[in-house]
């Protein structure tokens, strides 16, 4: 890995499309090197509830009877 990473910063300073190349891999080199070294077990937190406020909506309301039990009128 050290080998690879020395030849391609060696070739990351010129110019023209093979130096561009050796860049993206000394970046993808430093990045793996990143996320190897981070030593994360597994996710930071545990799965979130659905706030209680976020219900389905109804389209229609029930039908909901006077409130003194009588029937109406007519």
């Amino acid at each position: 890995m050290r080998a690879l990473f020395a030849f391609a910063l060696r070739a990351s300073s010129g110019r023209g499309p093979h130096a561009e190349a050796a860049r993206n891999v000394v970046l993808a080199i430093l990045l793996a090197q990143l996320l190897a070294g981070a030593g994360h077990d597994g996710p930071p937190h545990a799965a979130m509830r659905a706030p209680r406020h976020d219900r389905p909506r109804r389209h229609r309301q029930p039908h909901r009877d006077t409130l003194s039990g009588r029937r109406p009128r007519g």
